[in-house]
């Protein structure tokens, strides 16, 4: 997810209590919410850089066990140099209580983080395999408006502790709920494009993409990958008929070429490859000239997202 969602959702869970346990409860969860997010990083390392290292491994277990020391880390350095300047007469805060919300703040970041297409290694370095849920695009505005009016609204009751308590968790159960709902609209369309699919005369389906459309969970772009190829279609819960396909199909591509070996023995071809999930290839030669598309079915053209592929012209060698 965006950093935003993630921000709210440290600041909510501190709000809804976990900010009694320590003074700087609420900064370590906002700042622990986004820590995996330090691999962002790798987006001056090269082209392609961040593709291959984003959601890997700072989203993984090591990083589940070493991050939340390090957020610990600054913030009793921020506690002692900092807050205790300011005000000498204060209490450290404890670091077992940091180190506890540190560790729930990192921890979050993951399970949202998964909600989405755009998947997450949740094993690395141990493996490479991606996750996705599917269920919620990278930024939602009504995960940004449910959780912000719950923090918003407890502000206007800061002198009555327990009722700003009710109101955060309110909002934060109104979120969990909606994440629910959108887990649960993906797997029933996943099966249900998958049934129209074959009804239509698809077969050898292997996975079928549900990817909610931004600004609008009733609606989703569908990618069914066969054998061969990737078709797309829409489904609407709201429109009658609920599952539509188009006729564009994108073939897989001769993986086997020498022009696509040549090709992806290049440094920002491997790192776009290692990113994507339903890859395609295409070959297209003029002349003395050929040129290697490689793209991903998740982001074609005129579907949610703008990272539809990259091209490598073999006769520079470069992309």
């Amino acid at each position: 997810m965006d950093p935003i969602t993630h921000t709210l959702a440290g600041a909510t869970m501190a709000r809804a209590g976990l900010d009694r346990r320590t003074p700087l409860a609420t900064a370590t969860l906002m700042l622990a919410a986004n820590a995996p997010d330090i691999d962002i990083a790798t987006a001056f390392a090269g082209q392609n850089s961040a593709l291959a290292w984003r959601r890997g491994w700072t989203h993984g277990p090591l990083a589940w066990l070493l991050l939340p020391f390090i957020v610990t880390g600054i913030m009793i350095a921020w506690d002692r140099w900092v807050r205790r300047r300011r005000t000498p007469n204060a209490d450290p805060a404890p670091a077992t209580a940091l180190l506890l919300l540190a560790t729930i703040g990192v921890l979050s970041h993951p399970m949202l983080d998964w909600l989405n297409t755009y998947g997450i290694r949740l094993l690395m370095p141990f493996s490479d395999q991606w996750f996705r849920g599917d269920s919620v695009f990278i930024i939602d505005p009504f995960l940004w408006t449910v959780l912000a009016v719950g923090l918003f609204a407890a502000r206007n009751f800061r002198p009555d502790v327990a009722h700003v308590r009710r109101i955060v968790r309110t909002a934060g159960g109104a979120t969990l709920a909606y994440v629910a709902l959108m887990i649960t609209l993906s797997a029933l369309g996943e099966r249900l494009a998958h049934s129209v699919a074959e009804s239509r005369g698809l077969r050898g389906i292997q996975e079928v993409l549900y990817s909610p459309r931004p600004g609008n969970p009733l609606a989703a772009d569908l990618v069914v990958k066969t054998g061969d190829a990737y078709h797309f279609g829409a489904l609407r819960w709201l429109s009658t008929p609920r599952v539509t396909f188009d006729e564009a199909v994108v073939a897989l591509g001769d993986w086997n070429s020498r022009a696509v070996e040549r090709a992806r023995a290049i440094p920002a071809a491997r790192k776009y490859l290692v990113w994507s999930q339903f890859p395609y290839v295409r070959v297209e030669a003029t002349g003395t000239d050929t040129t290697v598309f490689f793209g991903d079915a998740r982001y074609r053209a005129g579907l949610a997202g703008g990272l539809q592929g990259m091209q490598v012209d073999l006769r520079s060698g470069t992309p």
